[in-house]
């Protein structure tokens, strides 16, 4: 069987959602499928699970994520978030005084995310933002699944049921 039939059957596994699989399995799946689609098809998966009312709010997810995340991935993720939404998204690290309220910094707040500073906040403050992110600019959601689809190590961080929808979602596409 060649490796574009087993993503194929793998996939349609979770379009079935068959049986009851651990976290694991599923990440492990994940980055299966992730190394064998184009990332316009994961990238449009994990845009519909985000959507989905079948797993938790955008800013949750993200911040679940963003505390699985290492330096590195927290650092792209508010990055992204910022660079999406501009300085609206930015209004909660102002009022934490993690980043300063002058108007030169606030236009360039994406520019200022590093990953000692992405390593100091808590997920609960980038929940915040990515509340405000969306808010400002819904698209931020698309952008958001691109960046999880160009790094499957990063999207694992979205946990099992958003990984399980976005491959159900992708089963549906096929």
């Amino acid at each position: 069987m060649s490796r574009e039939n087993d993503v194929s059957a793998l996939l349609q596994q979770y379009a079935a959602e068959t049986g009851v699989r651990s976290v694991q399995k599923v990440e492990q799946d994940f980055v299966e499928v992730a190394q064998q689609v184009p990332s316009e098809t994961l990238t449009h998966g994990l845009s519909e699970a985000i959507y989905s009312d079948q797993t938790p709010p955008f800013e949750q997810m993200v911040g679940e994520s963003f505390e699985r995340g290492d330096s590195r991935q927290r650092a792209g993720m508010l990055k992204e978030l910022l660079d999406a939404a501009g300085p609206a998204a930015a209004q909660p690290l102002i009022d934490n005084g993690v980043l300063p309220a002058t108007p030169d910094h606030i236009e360039t707040t994406g520019g200022l995310v590093d990953s000692e500073l992405a390593g100091r906040l808590q997920s609960s403050l980038v929940e915040q933002v990515a509340y405000e992110a969306a808010q400002e600019d819904p698209s931020v959601i698309d952008r958001m699944s691109s960046l999880y689809a160009e790094d499957p190590e990063l999207g694992k961080t979205l946990g099992g049921v958003t990984l399980s929808v976005a491959l159900g979602k992708m089963a549906e596409k096929r």
